[in-house]
């Protein structure tokens, strides 16, 4: 330890009728000074407890009750304490003024002058740490020694009690600055003729700037059971700074003190040794006891490395005991040190209470192990306020575990999967599924009966003259808005009449008012539809969109920023064709003798006359990266979106009543999922079918045309599930675990291990409980709520923290 030389020990120890003064400061310097012990001073410390004691009656004090006699006579026991105080104090203070002391106080006015001198600014003050022995000099008021007053020292002088013996180094070394707000832990004892609502009060007003958890008997225990709750409150792994108790306590010789726990029953400071020592090792620093005869617990708790221990030196009043720890705390509140207010709670007794509480001011001292700095509550910034929600080690592995895992794609499609597998589960176990009378969406699928029958050798691309024929019938059945979702990108060799023939075909169509939508792909920024060698068709009388899907888990939407005039998606144009049919009287109409593009002067007039038509939900017109792709709602079973046709079925079926829905619902022209249709050789249209879609209709594989199916379906229902990023609930998942666990950790150290059961379940049941409200918005408000990660990490958050970890 660094010496100062502001920095005194003062130790006075008597034998027989001499007292013994040494003082020693600095760099090995020394003063001995020896005095004769005036006779009358005990006497008149034995009349002045008398009378304190018989002022403020034992039956209020916070310490057992000892017995005495029968009161006969009626005294104004305040006049007697007031004069013995006075007669006290005076002898007192005569023998410290004794001329033989004299070199010992002018050493240490002196130092109080320099340190002045040197920076009258500082807030510094010399500090005398006093030893006495043996008791009966411990418990005289050392604190109203006025030191320096005859020298007009300027500066401060604190006088700090140290006891005789201490085997233990401070534990300073294991309070380490903590970049979190103060931990108080508040221990109430046997309250038999206490009441310890006020000191609740009081402990509970630093809440702004500290946590505080309160422990103590209750009546539904047994003393065993809150012994038990204290000694585990007292080792929990987060650590405290202060340690309070209030309630009965007293000196005992060879343990150290005791302490009143419950009604009949006392736990000894020696019993609880180990318990106190794993708290200092955790950073526990300041002990107050709020209770009588405290000198045999702050020597035994400063023997064993605390820093500093408040104490009362003698039996104490529970008002008094009350009206202290309020000033006191009022002092720490205002982040003074342990040693300002404790004297701030002094003078206040003496100054404003002295006509109520006589002498109270006399009795608390503050004990200091010598090599410890003052303990005071720092000013919480926001950088400490920000230090409790820092992930532990546990919870930012999960943390990052789940992030990357959401990162990886298969991983994310895998996740995506099974969320929507169990939606379609639930949905149609709590009879959930839409119960429309006809879906909007007829799709006519060319698949492999269709190749037999048609006897079609022309695969790849498909024969057009097969289409013809579907474009022929459909017109002939009056379906008004048909999508082609075959590319016409470059002309077909065989058979040579195939480009001819359905070139005729979409003629006749288009001059019946048939609006046809033709598939295209991208190529940068810019569609290949209709290829003009083709002389098919024209998109001054064909609207062409695009079928490219990134992800045929996610509706393809135009984005914020994408004009549909040059390019747009296949399902959303054969959604707005149809929704503008239905809704505006006056469109542009399709024809063959048209000669400016159909889809320009489709959105212009839709712009014009009614632009909420193209509105879509305000998550989707985000910009990226907060831009929200709606799902392809797969737990929906697919009778319940489209109408499946096969093409043989639509050419050989005569009977037009077969099809009375065809002129209402959006028709789609697509390849079913035989292997050796596709887009080009070797690349089949289709893919693995998702699981919620298996779980309706027990098929493998799900081809571009029941997608297409799917998100027109979408477009014309306005059903647009949006699924919210798994990094945000987790985000949100780590926000309440951490709520949760500083809740935990609060009460922790109070729980039964029944108790610490029902948190598990509870916390297990919160994520269950979250799953199933998920599921529900899933299918009310069209959200998807991510469930496996965020939970994970939730758990990860609160299941450890309710593991009782054991000090070793």
């Amino acid at each position: 330890m660094k010496l100062h030389s502001h920095l005194f020990h003062l130790k006075v120890q008597k034998v027989e009728q001499i007292c013994l003064f040494e003082l020693s400061w600095g760099q090995g310097q020394n003063l001995t000074v020896q005095v004769n012990y005036p006779t009358a001073l005990t006497q008149l410390y034995e009349e002045w407890q008398r009378a304190y004691l018989s002022f403020y009656q034992s039956e209020h004090m916070r310490g057992r009750p000892v017995g005495g006699g029968i009161a006969t006579l009626i005294v104004d026991w305040h006049a007697e304490l007031v004069k013995a105080e006075t007669k006290f104090t005076y002898e007192f203070h005569r023998w410290l003024r004794s001329a033989e002391l004299y070199d010992i106080r002018l050493q240490i006015a002196q130092a109080s002058q320099e340190l002045v001198k040197a920076n009258p600014e500082t807030t510094e003050a010399v500090q005398l740490f006093l030893t006495c022995a043996p008791i009966e000099l411990d418990r005289f008021p050392w604190e109203a020694w006025e030191l320096g007053t005859e020298f007009a020292a300027t500066g401060t002088i604190r006088i700090i009690r140290a006891p005789l013996n201490i085997a233990t180094e401070s534990g300073t070394q294991y309070n380490k600055p903590k970049q979190r707000r103060a931990r108080i832990l508040a221990i109430l004892g046997d309250d038999t003729g206490l009441n310890f609502e006020a000191d609740r009060e009081a402990v509970r007003s630093l809440l702004r700037i500290a946590d505080i958890q309160f422990v103590g008997w209750q009546p539904d225990q047994t003393p065993e059971q809150a012994i038990q709750q204290i000694t585990n409150a007292i080792t929990d792994q987060q650590g405290w700074d202060i340690l309070f108790f209030a309630g009965h306590s007293n000196e005992t010789e060879m343990t150290g003190g005791e302490l009143g726990i419950a009604p009949g029953v006392s736990i000894s400071i020696s019993e609880i040794k180990s318990q106190l020592i794993a708290a200092k090792k955790l950073g526990l620093q300041v002990a107050i006891f709020n209770s009588c005869s405290g000198l045999s617990i702050a020597d035994a708790l400063i023997d064993i490395g605390f820093s500093q221990v408040v104490v009362m030196r003698e039996p104490i009043h529970n008002r008094v005991a009350q009206e202290f720890l309020v000033r006191f705390l009022q002092g720490l509140a205002k982040h003074l040190d342990v040693y300002e207010s404790m004297m701030a709670a002094r003078q206040s007794l003496r100054m404003e209470k002295s006509h109520t509480y006589p002498s109270a001011y006399l009795v608390p001292s503050l004990f200091c192990h010598p090599g410890a700095s003052l303990f005071r509550i720092t000013p919480v910034d926001w950088k400490q306020h920000l230090y409790k929600f820092l992930p532990t080690r546990i919870e930012a592995i999960a943390l990052c575990a789940s992030i990357a895992l959401s990162c990886i794609p298969p991983v994310a499609e895998l996740l995506l999967n099974g969320r929507t597998f169990v939606q379609s589960i639930y949905r149609n176990s709590t009879a959930q599924v839409p119960s429309e009378e006809a879906p909007p969406v007829a799709l006519v699928q060319i698949d492999t009966e269709s190749i037999y029958r048609g006897s079609i050798s022309q695969l790849n691309p498909i024969n057009r003259s097969y289409i013809a024929k579907l474009i022929e019938r459909l017109q002939k059945l009056n379906a008004s808005v048909v999508g082609l979702d075959v590319v016409l990108d470059t002309p077909q060799k065989d058979p040579p009449s195939g480009d001819k023939d359905l070139g005729k075909a979409v003629r006749q169509a288009v001059d019946q008012n048939m609006w046809l939508i033709i598939a295209g792909i991208l190529d940068s920024d810019r569609e290949l539809s209709i290829s003009k060698t083709t002389a098919i068709a024209s998109e001054h009388w064909t609207v062409q969109g695009y079928i490219d899907v990134v992800d045929p888990h996610f509706v393809e939407i135009p984005l914020p920023d994408q004009d549909c005039r040059e390019a747009c998606p296949l399902a959303y144009l054969m959604s707005l064709v149809q929704t503008s049919r239905q809704q505006l009287p006056a469109l542009p109409k399709p024809h063959t003798s048209r000669t400016t593009n159909l889809r320009t002067q489709l959105l212009d007039a839709i712009d014009y006359k009614a632009p909420q038509i193209r509105d879509l939900p305000a998550p989707l017109n985000w910009q990226p990266p907060l831009g929200l792709q709606p799902l392809v709602d797969f737990s929906l079973p697919p009778y319940r979106v489209y109408q499946r046709i096969p093409a043989w079925r639509l050419l050989e079926e005569g009977d037009a009543n077969k099809f009375p829905l065809l002129s209402e619902q959006v028709v789609l022209i697509a390849v079913g999922s035989d292997e050796r249709l596709g887009i080009a050789p070797g690349h089949a249209d289709r893919f693995d079918a998702p699981a919620a879609m298996n779980y309706w209709t027990q098929q493998s594989q799900m081809t571009g045309g029941e997608s297409l199916a799917y998100m027109t379906h979408h477009f014309l229902t306005r059903h647009f599930v949006i699924p919210i990023p798994d990094a945000w609930m987790i985000g949100v998942a780590v926000i309440l675990g951490k709520i949760t666990v500083l809740l935990i950790k609060r009460q922790q150290s109070r729980w039964s291990p029944t108790q610490r059961l029902r948190i598990i379940a509870s916390s297990t049941g919160a994520t269950v409980v979250y799953g199933l409200v998920g599921l529900q918005l899933y299918i009310s408000a069209s959200v998807l709520l991510p469930w496996l990660l965020p939970s994970f990490v939730f758990l990860a958050y609160v299941l450890p923290a309710t593991r009782r970890e054991k000090y070793a």
